[in-house]
């Protein structure tokens, strides 16, 4: 390894030390850098290789942090695409991390978090913004009423 393709190699193991990235956004990460294709090729060629670069990985983190946020799967997965991950890596993580998946239980648990008392269902305005912000959270309208339905039942 010469100079400039061991100073991006350090460049690139030092951002991957911080957080999980996909091999398109290092690549993207090393381009705004100016690093030549060649060099860039090579970097991530070694990344993988010495096991410090994995979109396998990167899949699974990035959709476990979103799942635990209250994003449906789906929503996770098309965020995750847009990031640069690969459609076998996403696959993959989303089949181990949805195994016991429940759609309608997470957007209960999230209006739970959001409003424990159940208080907020008596007023319109306020039942539509918790409709949204379900939306917003990738469940879809059938799931939305359902589950919103139910919390009006319950706090009367």
């Amino acid at each position: 390894m010469d100079k400039d393709e061991a100073a991006a190699y350090n460049y690139a193991a030092r951002l991957l030390a911080q957080r999980e990235y996909c091999t398109l956004q290092i690549e993207q990460k090393l381009i705004t850098r100016k690093i030549d294709h060649a060099i860039i090729s090579v970097v991530i060629a070694q990344l993988k290789h010495d096991g410090y670069l994995s979109d396998r990985r990167f899949a699974e983190s990035y959709l476990r942090s979103r799942l635990e946020k209250g994003e449906t799967p789906w929503l996770a997965m098309k965020r995750a695409k847009q990031k640069g991950a690969d459609d076998v890596s996403l696959q993959l993580a989303m089949d181990e991390l949805t195994a016991d998946y429940d759609v309608e239980q997470t957007a209960r648990d999230l209006l739970a978090m959001r409003d424990p008392a159940g208080f907020r269902f008596e007023d319109e305005r306020v039942w539509q913004r918790q409709a949204r912000f379900l939306q917003n959270k990738g469940f879809g309208t059938d799931i939305v009423l359902r589950v919103l339905k139910e919390r009006t039942e319950d706090s009367r």
